[in-house]
Order: C-alpha cells, then sequence, then structure tokens
C-alpha cells in the first residue's frame, strides 16, 4: 500500500505542477495574452466535460495512463517550429491538447484517489496527496521563468514529468466497477489475487504457445 501511496502522491504533483505552470504561463505562449487565456479555458471546459465518458467507460486506470501519455506527447511535438495560420502555431495547439488532458487528470485524480484508498485510511491517504499537490501549485507558476529561460527544455521536462507519471499509474489497480476496500489488509490482499491472477495467466498462456 505504501507503493500505491506514494505513486498517487506523484501523479497529484505532477498534474498540479503542470496545471498551475500553464496557468501562468499563457501569456508567454501567444502573441494576444486575451486570445491564449481564452484558449485555455476552451480547454479546460473540455477536459471537464468531454473527458469524463473514457473515465467512465474504459476505467480509471486506462484513462489517467492514456491521458498523461498523450500530454507527454502533445508537450514534444509543442517543439515543432511551424505555424498552423497567421496567428496560431503548433507550440500552441500543442500546449493547448497537453494542458487540456493534463487538467482533466488533476480533476479525476481525486476520484481515483479515493476510490483507490481504503475507508479506513481515506482521510491520511488524500491528505498526503494533497500536500504533494501543493507542493506542485507552489513549483508551477515558476513555469513562466523556465519558459523565458527555454521553451524548448520546459517542453522536455513537461513530457519527462507526464510520462514518467503516465508509466507509474501501471502500478496501479483500475476501480471501475470494484467495491471500495474496507481496510489496508484487503488492498494487500486484492494486490496478492491479482499477482497471482497475472501469473496464472502468464503460465497459461506459455503453455499454449509451447503446444
Amino acid at each position: 500500500m505504501l507503493v500505491q501511496l506514494m505513486v498517487q502522491m506523484w501523479l497529484w504533483m505532477v498534474s498540479a505542477f503542470i496545471y498551475y505552470g500553464f496557468s501562468f504561463s499563457w501569456a508567454s505562449l501567444g502573441s494576444n495574452i486575451y486570445i491564449s487565456y481564452l484558449y485555455a479555458a476552451i480547454g479546460e471546459f473540455i477536459a471537464y466535460t468531454v473527458l469524463t465518458f473514457p473515465l467512465e467507460y474504459w476505467g480509471r486506470k486506462p484513462s489517467h495512463i492514456m491521458m498523461f501519455l498523450v500530454g507527454s506527447a502533445s508537450f514534444l511535438f509543442a517543439m515543432i517550429p511551424s505555424e498552423i495560420s497567421g496567428s496560431f502555431t503548433v507550440e500552441q495547439l500543442s500546449c493547448l491538447i497537453g494542458s487540456m488532458f493534463v487538467s482533466a487528470v488533476f480533476g479525476f485524480v481525486y476520484l481515483y484517489t479515493a476510490e483507490l484508498a481504503p475507508i479506513s485510511h481515506r482521510g491520511r491517504i488524500c491528505s498526503y496527496c494533497s500536500c504533494a499537490a501543493r507542493i506542485g501549485a507552489f513549483c508551477g507558476p515558476y513555469a513562466n521563468l523556465m519558459f523565458a529561460w527555454s521553451k524548448p527544455g520546459t517542453f522536455i521536462i513537461f513530457a519527462i514529468l507526464s510520462g514518467l507519471a503516465g508509466l507509474a499509474t501501471f502500478r496501479l489497480p483500475d476501480t471501475k466497477g470494484i467495491p471500495t476496500p474496507s481496510s489496508a489488509e484487503e488492498v494487500q490482499s486484492r494486490r496478492l489475487q491479482n499477482l497471482n491472477k497475472a501469473a496464472t495467466d502468464s503460465v497459461i498462456d506459455n503453455e499454449a504457445f509451447t503446444k
């Protein structure tokens, strides 16, 4: 359960860092500060409405992985120096897509954490995760200074952090359609059951392959 907690704290910290990093930096990513923040507002509206459907139909774990990895890829594409139109560039579009997906994670991670945490430890786990998010939120606004230092370097940092968060999510179980655990012992029991099931499936697949 400790590993699960550390992964969740990492997800909260990264999503808060990138969310607030862009919230305070859109003026550095466009020629018109008002248009830039208008695009950002539209992106957040899409993030909190349209992107709720994958969370419901695919499950929490696949959705979080997808959103983090799409965000990571978008930040890498943002380094392409190309214009889409006279006032809109690949950099702006990629940043909008990346921040939109990470913003969705920042909103949905509350639900995922509450479903993962056993009832007996939920308040404490959410407090730890919230503290981690506050660290990310404190550091996020300094991304504006990072963009002034080097835009490609900042995009690489965002891409690495988002990609690592997506990969770390593989360590978490999915919670779709599964009752919330009531104790830490139940979390450990479910983890062992999943490991045994994965080992059994691997043996069956190997036997089928050899035949």
